[in-house]
């Protein structure tokens, strides 16, 4: 599985930006969004709780006052 953080657009909806965070880990992802490792299969907003996190596992920055954030669960 990849796991894509996905920005966005708070007034288009179009999407932003795609981020790969696969290298924080399924487990930590799991347990970060509150969800057992192997229902994590879904597209999950990202609060931000979630958000600081992802900034302090994966550097990741975050505009939350101009884009909405899901992590997103793809196929390999």
């Amino acid at each position: 599985m990849k796991y894509v953080v996905v920005s966005y657009d708070k007034v288009s909806e179009a999407v932003e930006e795609e981020t790969d965070v696969s290298a924080v880990g399924a487990e930590r992802l799991a347990e970060l969004i509150g969800v057992p490792v192997e229902r994590l299969v879904d597209a999950y907003p990202l609060e931000e709780r979630h958000r600081a996190a992802l900034t302090a596992w994966a550097g990741l920055t975050f505009a939350a006052d101009a884009y909405d954030y899901f992590l997103e669960v793809e196929a390999d």
